[in-house]
């Protein structure tokens, strides 16, 4: 690949609930980014989302999660620098990162997402969910922050006071039993699909499934089996057009429910994909036959401003 860029910046930490998460994604593209030949800085952006860049920054790969990275905040700081940065603009970014602004542009464009509602605290006495179980989730977090699964209406009002500590909003959506899919996207490309089968948690994808699991949560690659062939080709397809309904642009990562009757379900699509050693985009990335400098290499060349 001929390269666009030759001095590079990696902004990440910040100041959202993933700030050590992002610390890790961080350093690991900044070293994959050095073997690939690029001359990079690594930015540690502060707890209240500053940052300086050095005057021979070319573009900028942005790892931060959560708040500021994924809400389009560093995005609409870089443009205004006008310097070309990795992944979605300030809006797409924006609508992404709120699940409810993003489950309304998924409808809009016919991707299949679970039934839901939101509630804000200015809505009367809440009642009770219309189904059990439940997914209690604040939209603005990533990473399973906030989340709770409800299976007894008792336990509904403490979710939503849960969920209620990262904003006012609340999403509620009826809970997809099934298997757990996730699509990433570099470019316009689908790459391979990965199922993640959690052992902790009663086999929820929980922050400690995630990145406490040491080892006991599975990453398989339903493709291998041709039973799923005619549901992964309609899952690449919807996921696709959940990156395109929400403008997402440059990298992606689409995550779904199956449901036992085969039917996909979108939950989120994360527009910064975490790229620490037990990530999942650097594992379909390798599967499609990209080693992990090669993977950011992609990602980094494809960097634009607005």
């Amino acid at each position: 690949m001929t390269k666009k860029f030759n001095t590079v910046a990696v902004l990440m930490g910040g100041g959202s609930s993933e700030r050590e998460i992002s610390k890790l994604s961080g350093a690991a593209v900044a070293k994959a980014l050095a073997q690939a030949g690029y001359q990079v800085t690594s930015i540690l952006v502060s707890e209240d989302n500053t940052f300086t860049l050095p005057e021979s920054t070319e573009g900028v790969y942005i790892a931060l999660h959560g708040s500021f990275g994924e809400d389009g905040g560093a995005q609409k700081a870089l443009e205004k620098m006008k310097i070309p940065y990795t992944g979605s603009d300030p809006e797409s970014s924006r609508m992404s990162f709120d699940k409810v602004l993003a489950r309304n542009a998924f409808e809009a464009a016919g991707v299949p997402v679970p039934e839901g509602y939101s509630l804000t605290v200015a809505d009367p006495k809440v009642g009770q969910p219309p189904w059990l179980p439940c997914v209690v989730k604040p939209p603005c977090q990533g990473s399973s922050v906030g989340i709770s699964i409800v299976r007894d209406f008792a336990d509904f009002q403490p979710a939503l006071d849960e969920a209620r500590q990262y904003g006012d909003t609340v999403l509620v959506e009826k809970f997809i039993p099934g298997r757990e899919w996730t699509v990433p996207v570099i470019g316009t490309e689908v790459f391979p699909i990965v199922e993640i089968t959690p052992k902790l948690d009663g086999g929820w994808y929980s922050w400690n499934a995630k990145y406490k699991s040491g080892g006991t949560t599975s990453y398989t690659f339903p493709e291998d089996d041709p039973a799923n062939a005619a549901l992964a080709k309609r899952v690449r397809k919807i996921a696709l057009e959940a990156f395109n309904a929400v403008g997402a642009y440059g990298v992606a990562r689409v995550d779904f429910r199956i449901s036992p009757e085969g039917e996909p379900y979108v939950l989120e699509l994360n527009s910064i994909p975490g790229c620490t050693e037990s990530s999942i985009l650097p594992k379909s990335a390798a599967k499609a036959g990209l080693s992990f400098p090669e993977m950011c290499t992609r990602i980094m060349e494809s960097a634009k401003c607005g």
